[in-house]
């Protein structure tokens, strides 16, 4: 295991360096200059030329890009353009918020999924099954703007259930924290359900028609030790990957949710970056993003390695 852990580990390298690279280009080729925006557009050219020159922006990319992988090695993710503040603790602390956020979405996704995709898949075609899939089709494709902005309206404006508040960190305040949180984990779990929900579905349907199935039914198995002693184990793989998935697709990709319900998240954090330009926000969030999300699809391949052993060789 020691072994299969540490090749993962090793091909995650040129990914973070591609992704790093990419960040970084895209960043300084799209249009806005950092420098503008903080000195305003009446800034004179000896103003401009100072700061562009204190914040290192009139030195080469290749160069500019080397030192921050330098001293990205070394664990400084630099300085805030705008505030001056580091952006490690800031990116540490965000993504606190970030992953309340989404561990308590993925829960909500998982527990209404799996249960709903395995009855769906034992009464295929039944009205159940038939539900199921139109519920799953409408969580895919209403996006999750809309979805948030839907629930905001009902349950805290008109019902008034989740009166707007600021965040309260789940560790100070459970309650307080899971009553502000619960509508946008809503949010971002009806889409995490839908995927689940459809992939559980097709994989327990294809398990289901197999032959040890229908050797353990013939050997007098009750239902359930069929469905959760040989299905659930053999349908496992492919649910842990699209679960996997978007559990890190959820970790990124918040940042709607979380500007729509106020949340002081990750995403939030590197949106407001984005705004000001603020080169080192963004590469060091989007960097930190990408490392988060890698190191989810190694624990996901890990998972894969203790339900069948057989792929670890």
């Amino acid at each position: 295991m020691t072994r299969f852990i540490l090749k993962r580990l090793a091909g995650l390298v040129p990914i973070l360096f591609g992704i790093s690279v990419l960040v970084f280009l895209i960043l300084h080729l799209v249009p806005g200059d950092p420098v503008l925006i903080m000195l305003g557009t009446n800034a004179t050219d000896e103003s401009v030329r100072v700061l562009r020159e204190q914040l290192g922006l009139n030195q080469p990319l290749a160069v500019q890009y080397g030192k921050w992988i330098f001293h990205l090695l070394q664990g400084d993710f630099g300085t805030s353009v705008h505030t001056g503040n580091a952006i490690l603790p800031e990116i540490v602390q965000r993504f606190g918020v970030t992953l309340q956020l989404t561990v308590l979405a993925s829960l909500i996704g998982w527990i209404v999924a799996i249960p709903v995709g395995m009855v769906s898949a034992v009464k295929s075609g039944s009205v159940t099954d038939v539900t199921g899939r139109v519920a799953a089709l409408l969580g895919i494709s209403v996006p999750n703007f809309a979805v948030g902005t839907l629930l905001l309206l009902v349950f805290s404006l008109y019902i008034g259930w989740f009166p707007p508040m600021d965040f309260v960190n789940v560790w100070d305040d459970p309650a307080a924290a899971l009553q502000k949180l619960i509508l946008p984990a809503v949010t971002m779990g009806i889409v995490m359900a839908a995927g689940v929900m459809r992939m559980t579905r097709s994989t327990f349907l294809e398990t289901l028609s197999k032959d040890f199935i229908r050797t353990a039914r013939a050997k007098g198995a009750s239902e359930w030790k069929i469905l959760f002693a040989h299905a659930f184990r053999n349908s496992a793989i492919p649910i842990v990957t699209i679960a996997g998935m978007q559990f890190g697709y959820l970790l990124g990709g918040s940042v709607i949710v979380e500007q729509l319900f106020s949340i002081p998240g990750l995403g939030q954090y590197i949106l407001d970056g984005i705004h000001q330009r603020d080169y080192p926000v963004v590469q060091g969030g989007v960097l930190f993003v990408a490392l988060v999300f890698v190191l989810i699809n190694l624990a996901v391949d890990i998972v894969y390695s203790l339900i069948d052993p057989r792929i670890k060789y």
